[in-house]
């Protein structure tokens, strides 16, 4: 069985349910197709989004279909296997059937690329996080530690200062001389040795590491790599040098007729910031399909 619409959006965190509204509400008709696990369904809350701080992101999905069910848009519970163009626009194919669209948004998210250390799977989203803009505030005061590649450290850890005084610095990989002098101007401590476990059950305790040296801390901020789904690789969809899609003003892929919104189009990754790209998009979209200067 097909279905017909106006616009595919696939996934539906809050970059592709903030489109889907906004094209809702244009009297446009919407598929959302989305397996129902968005990346950010592992926190606690969602904070920083004016009137919704501290709202678990289960919840601010309810509210968001909830408030959806005035407009034609659909929630289809499909992963999604393919993306071909056709000549009036797209044709997706689901793990359920068809879906036909005149555009489609790639609201995916990203891949992070976890290490595999001992216990950090367990503490992901407890005491292991992405952004201190969305979890300082409750680790605020405590024993911190920053964890990745020296670049993003020295980027990240002098701002964990804001939130507390006892901040230390774990990196990955071998240092050049220019970035251990930059890391020793931090006047931070920090240790080169890597990461062999994390000890806790609910809540970090202490991190471990390959030189026998065990470092008792309350939090880390996790700066991993991050890579883009096979289905946005298989669009052949132009990449930056860091691996984000690359998009113009209106949220535009390099493929005609596919636009992106969300976590994989930057790497400052927010759910308010999330929520207003996929607004941006779904108000060009319609422009575009309005207008008639679109892909169809």
């Amino acid at each position: 069985m097909e279905t017909h619409v106006d616009v595919a959006v696939i996934g539906g965190g809050p970059a592709g349910l903030s489109a889907a509204l906004y094209l809702g509400r244009a009297c446009k008709s919407v598929a959302v197709i989305d397996r129902g696990h968005p990346r950010h369904e592992v926190a606690s809350a969602v904070h920083n989004f004016l009137t919704r701080d501290g709202l678990p992101p289960a919840e601010l999905r309810r509210i968001a279909w909830e408030q959806m069910q005035p407009y034609d848009v659909s929630h289809l519970e499909r992963s999604v296997e393919s993306l071909e163009r056709t000549a009036d626009g797209w044709t997706v194919n689901t793990s359920s059937g068809l879906v036909s669209s005149r555009a489609v948004l790639l609201a995916t998210g990203v891949i992070d690329e976890h290490p595999d250390v001992d216990g950090f799977s367990r503490l992901w989203a407890r005491s292991l996080f992405h952004c201190p803009y969305c979890h300082g505030w409750e680790v605020r005061g405590q024993r911190l530690g920053v964890w990745g590649k020296a670049a993003g450290i020295l980027h990240l850890a002098p701002m964990l200062r804001g939130w507390s005084d006892d901040v230390v610095a774990f990196v990955q990989g071998e240092l050049t001389a220019d970035e251990r002098d930059a890391m020793k101007k931090l006047a931070m401590p920090y240790y080169e040795s890597e990461v062999v476990q994390l000890v806790g059950e609910d809540h970090l305790e202490t991190v471990k590491l390959t030189s026998g040296e065990v470092i008792e801390r309350d939090a880390l901020f996790v700066r991993s790599p991050q890579r883009q789904t096979e289905l946005v690789l298989k669009t052949g969809v132009a990449l930056d040098d860091d691996g984000y899609v690359i998009v113009d003003e209106s949220g535009a892929t390099s493929v005609l007729g596919l636009w992106a919104a969300g976590d994989l189009i930057s790497p400052m990754q927010q759910v308010l910031k999330s929520a207003a790209l996929g607004a941006n998009a779904g108000v060009m979209i319609n422009m575009s399909l309005t207008l008639g200067d679109g892909p169809s």
